[in-house]
């Protein structure tokens, strides 16, 4: 049943100053303000409705209807939530009216008020604290919900969002960022609102998101990586300025501005003769990948003209017993490249592996949910490479490997610059890894699917990257 009245305001006007009159939602209201204004001594006294004609005496308030007003509809039914709706002309009122009992008389009526109060920023800040509550910072979702919140996009009321929106939004993405992001930015908006659809009853006659309504940007080069390390490296190197070598020690780092007062211009560098026949030799992409983490002082160019002192540095430094890599500080990031290969172990997971998660006697790694992606648990068999790698690691602290995630970052980018393999990423290790447990083991696709981590089988089958060679031996052998 509907009821349709006049709704107008009242105020209390005091010497006919109505520019700063105070205004009330009810009668009752006004006229206890126009009370307490009489008690404080402002007023000698309050007028209320007064006749057309009437005067009102000096310091007398007044307690009058705010011209205009509105027409407040209210419809209560059985069959819907209570709706209250204000209209300021009569005619939209009684047009609404009729619309809304329409539809509810039809069981066709939908309730959109929860789409008008909210925004989709009021939505990605709800899915922020009710689905990414606990997960670290540098989460992906955690990340990419705080960008779409900082978005023109966000300010938009659900009542009003559209495909369009999301379509201007893609278009604009595609020009800062690949179209493997924008994918990832759209899906992660649909199941936001699909969620909201579903859960916090925020009613849309479609997901303006959904890849029905908005079509992903099509794979780029690069979006998907079928990498793997070469048997035989070729590195492609370009040319970085030398890095100076005060002393013959060789592992200094190149500096630059006015700290670096032994560098000159003019001073002419050249490799170490020993160590570039050493890396003459035909090696593995892996072998140069871990030669470049090991040592990188064999990569660093000397001055070509020294002083007799230098050349006793050199010659004294050569003397020396190296220091075994596995015995050095720092990020040790060949035992996390080597790990990587052998496990197919995500960055994060490694960067966050604690020592009681690992069980040598057992010979198995034990990642609880806390630093798996996905948040399941899993079970990582180690094989006698792995176990040698962890077994000779310092238990300097509880963390396996006391670094961080953008250390071995910025540290792998720097090895594989050393080596010229440019287009490889650290990523690229877990193809690596997944893919020799294809061709070296027996295991089933769902095992090895236990042990990466990958519970979709497509996307298992993204990191099985066929070697050629390798695919026909195996299949010429697998007959009987």
């Amino acid at each position: 049943m509907a009821s349709i009245r006049k709704r107008t305001p009242w105020r209390v006007v005091v010497d006919k100053d109505t520019a700063n009159a105070a205004v009330f939602d009810t009668l009752k209201r006004a006229v206890a303000a126009a009370h307490a204004l009489v008690a404080q001594g402002t007023v000698l006294g309050f007028v209320q409705e007064p006749r057309k004609g009437q005067a009102v005496g000096p310091e007398t308030a007044l307690v009058e209807r705010v011209p205009g007003g509105s027409w407040e509809v209210r419809i209560r039914s059985r069959s819907a939530p209570e709706l209250v709706k204000s209209f300021a002309r009569k005619s939209d009122a009684d047009d609404w009216t009729a619309q809304r009992e329409g539809e509810i008389a039809k069981r066709q009526f939908v309730d959109y008020r929860e789409a008008d109060r909210n925004t989709l920023g009021d939505l990605l800040g709800r899915f922020a604290r009710d689905r990414l509550e606990g997960r670290p910072k540098d989460d992906p979702d955690v990340v990419r919900t705080a960008k779409l919140r900082d978005h023109a996009i966000a300010r938009i009321r659900m009542s009003v969002l559209q495909s369009s929106d999301i379509v201007t939004y893609r278009d604009e993405r595609l020009k800062v960022v690949k179209g493997a992001t924008v994918k990832k930015e759209l899906e992660l908006l649909s199941r936001v609102i699909a969620i909201a659809r579903a859960e916090w009853g925020i009613h849309m006659a479609a997901n303006p998101a959904s890849g029905r309504l908005v079509k992903r940007p099509a794979p780029q080069d690069g979006d998907v990586r079928d990498r793997r390390l070469a048997e035989v490296h070729v590195g492609v190197k370009g040319n970085p300025p030398p890095a100076p070598d005060p002393a013959g020690q060789g592992a200094q780092p190149a500096k630059s501005g006015s700290a670096s007062r032994r560098v000159c211009p003019d001073d002419a560098y050249e490799d170490d003769p020993e160590i570039t026949a050493l890396l003459a030799l035909p090696h593995s992409e892996q072998q140069a990948l871990l030669r470049a983490c090991r040592y990188p002082a064999w990569f660093t160019q000397r001055k070509r003209e020294v002083t007799a002192a230098t050349l006793k540095a050199r010659l004294q430094r050569k003397a020396q017993v190296p220091v075994k890599a596995r015995l050095q500080g720092g990020c040790r990031l060949w035992a996390i490249v080597s790990l990587a290969i052998e496990t197919a172990l995500r960055r994060g997971e490694m960067v966050k592996l604690l020592w009681r998660h690992v069980h040598l006697r057992q010979g198995y790694l034990e990642l609880p949910a806390s630093i798996t992606k996905n948040g399941k648990p899993r079970i990582v068999p180690l094989s006698v490479r792995a176990l040698r790698i962890l077994t000779t690691q310092p238990r300097s602290s509880e963390l396996v490997f006391d670094t961080n995630a953008n250390t071995v970052k910025l540290a792998f980018k720097r090895a594989r610059a050393r080596v010229g393999s440019c287009d490889l990423r650290l990523h690229d290790l877990r193809h690596e890894g997944t893919s020799r447990l294809f061709e070296k083991t027996d295991l089933r696709a769902n095992e090895i699917g236990h042990v990466t981590g990958h519970t979709d089988p497509r996307m298992l089958e993204r990191y099985y990257n066929k070697r050629p060679g390798e695919f026909v031996d195996r299949f010429r052998s697998s007959f009987k």
